[in-house]
This record gives structure tokens, C-alpha cells and sequence, in this order.
């Protein structure tokens, strides 16, 4: 089978040969292109991104690029980029079997473009509550106030679901962003396949981090400022990574004292300050899934999480996460308290359920058989 991803951001290694992924997305998108290329033919394409290299023991199938502005300089080009997308898509097209673009743009770019061959979406994440004064707040809210930037970004996720929604199926990672899609989607064309991980990547080391939180500046509802109001100025020390425009202001209220900002790392960096912490935050109201709660598993952290639907559904009813209620800061602090004042003994059996839960249900090898069996039946 010959399968072509699309992704505006995909994975890449800088010239130094350290690979940088963006996001949760641009995670689930990078492992299913690497692990459906043993057995498939796979190709990529994305953004060309300065002085990227694709190493092929990394990067074991063909990446194409296309010019993105916005990469570069940073300037929202959102349309004409899925332009560009779309006349690239249409072109390669025809050497695959199946397209598999990833939300939101390159789901545009299939729609534009008009191929013939089936296109089978993936979604992550939908932003979109109605009615559609709800889905313009909530799209204005994450592109910073602009009311006209939040308009666009709505009506782009609405042609995005309208057109998969004629398409012959969508997959999807958490029963979340299942449940939502089926406003948009007929449920008989959604297919739910989860996220996963490679066990072998990740490891436990001496714990001399109390609390990471790894997480996207860009927008609000990752809760960062939450977690930093929750442990400022305690006796917990706490290392944040990641970056965004959120970023300054929230390093000047918090910054300093217990609170360390990375910036991005490199995924070698992350992992070794995974390796290195106690407890895992994640404090976001909206996730697709919520993948770093499985790096910090793997990495044999305890893992606090707020209370929502695609957190629970990583933990599967096991009890090894420890929930807090969204948006409260007081519970943040309570619950990270309560995981670093555990015994030895119940901290050990914790990370070896974590262990068991991964296996048992988010391996990157059975996620990709799932999305194998998907794709197989479109072609055929």
C-alpha cells in the first residue's frame, strides 16, 4: 500500500542530527509514517523548514516540502500555504493509494485540491463548540483576541469537518474527540485508534527534578500559568519546557526561585528531564489525548492530570493518574503534594502499573496495526 501523510509541522532533525518535534500531533503523525513504512510504502509531505535534515534511520520513508512562510518568519499564511499544499497534494496524488493529511490546514489542502485517490483525515483536536458564536469565541480566545483571526480559524475547522465529513473515513485518538466529531461526522465513519509509545526510548533515572510540565505556549488553555501559580514560591522544584507567546508573560510573574523555564528542547533533553522528575503536571481543559502523560509513565514518573475525558481515557480506569479538578490551582499543589509524599513502596508500585497500562494498551506497534486495517479498507 502506498500511503501519503500530509502535515503543516512535521518532525525533523536540526543539523546537528537532534530530532525536534512540535507537538502531540506532529508525534502521532511521525510514528505511524515510521512504523507503516516496515510494511508499506510512505511518503511525506510538509513544510520545508531551514536547515532540516531527515537522517533515514530516522526518517525511514520519503519526505517532500513545500515553501511555508510562516515557518520562516512567522507570519500567519495559513491560505495561501494550503494553496501551495493542495497543488503539491494533486501533483503527488497519483503515485498513492490513500492520503492521510493531518488537521487543520493539510485537511484544507485535500479539500482544494480535489484529488481522486481516497483521503482518510486525521483529527486531533476539535476546537469546535457550538453554536457558531461559541466556535468563534473559542477560536478567537486561541489566536489572541483578533476577532477577524478567530472568524477564520472557525470557519477554516468548519470546512475541514464538513469535508471529512464526505469522506469515506476519519480517524481520531481519545473518546473525547470522538464524541465531539460526531456532531460534524457520521459516528459510522469514525474510527478511534489511540495514541502509543516506544518503551525503549524512554527511562527512569535518579529524580532530582520534583514536578516538569511539558507543554505549548501558544495557547491559554494548556494551563501553565495554573500550574506556576499552584507551586510558586514552595519548597517544589519545578522545571516548565516548552515555548510560545504565553511564554514571557507568564516567566516574568513566576520566574526564578522553584520555577525553571527551558524553552524548547530537543527530544533528547526532554527525555533526559523526564528521566530525572518525580511528577508529571498536565494541566490543559482541552487535549486530543494527552501523549506526554505516556512519556511520563514510561519515564517512571508519578502523573498528576486535570479531570477531563481524553486524560481519562489514557488512564483507562487504572487509577495509576491522579485527577484534579480543571482550572483550580489549589488542587494542582494538593495533588502533587500527595504524589511526592508517597512511600517508596507505593511510588514503586505505581510506575510498575504505569509500565503495565503502556504495554497493555498504547504501543506505537498496535496503534499502527489498528490504522493499517483502517487505510487497507479504503483502498480495497
Amino acid at each position: 500500500m502506498k500511503i501519503l501523510f500530509a502535515a503543516e509541522l512535521f518532525p525533523f532533525c536540526d543539523a546537528a542530527g537532534e530530532l525536534h518535534i512540535q507537538g502531540g500531533g506532529e508525534i502521532t503523525t511521525y510514528a505511524l509514517a515510521r512504523e507503516l513504512s516496515n510494511r508499506n510504502q510512505v511518503a511525506v509531505l510538509t513544510s520545508k523548514i531551514p536547515r532540516s535534515t531527515y537522517p533515514l534511520d530516522i526518517f525511514p520513508f520519503a519526505v517532500h516540502h513545500v515553501y511555508n512562510r510562516k515557518t520562516v518568519a512567522q507570519r500567519p499564511e495559513n491560505l495561501r500555504y494550503a494553496v501551495r499544499l493542495s497543488r503539491a497534494l494533486k501533483r503527488l496524488s497519483h503515485e498513492v493509494d490513500v492520503i492521510v493529511p493531518q488537521t487543520f490546514i493539510p485537511v484544507l489542502s485535500a479539500f482544494l485540491g480535489r484529488v481522486k485517490k481516497p483521503v482518510v483525515p486525521l483529527v486531533y483536536d476539535v476546537y469546535q463548540p457550538l453554536p457558531l458564536a461559541n466556535g468563534i469565541a473559542a477560536w478567537q480566545d486561541l489566536q489572541s483576541g483578533s476577532f477577524v483571526r478567530g472568524l477564520q480559524g472557525c470557519l477554516l475547522e468548519r470546512i475541514c469537518l464538513h469535508y471529512a465529513s464526505s469522506c469515506p473515513l476519519t480517524i481520531t485518538i481519545s473518546k473525547s474527540s470522538s464524541d465531539t466529531l460526531a456532531y460534524w461526522i457520521p459516528r459510522h465513519k469514525i474510527r478511534l485508534t489511540g495514541c502509543g509509545i516506544y518503551l525503549n526510548e524512554y527511562q527512569a533515572g535518579i529524580k532530582d527534578i520534583d514536578v516538569i510540565c511539558i507543554a505549548r505556549f501558544d495557547v491559554p488553555y494548556k494551563n501553565i500559568d495554573l500550574v506556576c501559580e499552584a507551586l510558586y514560591g514552595s519548597e517544589i522544584h519545578t522545571v516548565v519546557v516548552g515555548d510560545g507567546k504565553l511564554r514571557k508573560k507568564i516567566e516574568q510573574d513566576y520566574g526564578g526561585r522553584n520555577i525553571r523555564f527551558t524553552g524548547n528542547v530537543s527530544e533528547s533533553a526532554k527525555k533526559e528531564l523526564l528521566a530525572r522528575s518525580r511528577v508529571l503536571v498536565s494541566a490543559s481543559s482541552v487535549e486530543g489525548f494527552g501523549i506526554t502523560l505516556l512519556e511520563g509513565l514510561a519515564s517512571g514518573c508519578l502523573v498528576a492530570a486535570s479531570d477531563i475525558e481524553a486524560h481519562r481515557f489514557v488512564d483507562r480506569g487504572s487509577h495509576i493518574i491522579q485527577f484534579f479538578d480543571v482550572g483550580d490551582s489549589t488542587a494542582i499543589k494538593f495533588a502533587v503534594a500527595e504524589l511526592l509524599h508517597l512511600s517508596d513502596r507505593d511510588i514503586s508500585n505505581r510506575q510498575s502499573r504505569g509500565l503495565e497500562l503502556i504495554k497493555r494498551y498504547w504501543l506505537w506497534e498496535s496503534v499502527a496495526h489498528k490504522t493499517e486495517a483502517i487505510l487497507k479498507s479504503v483502498v480495497q
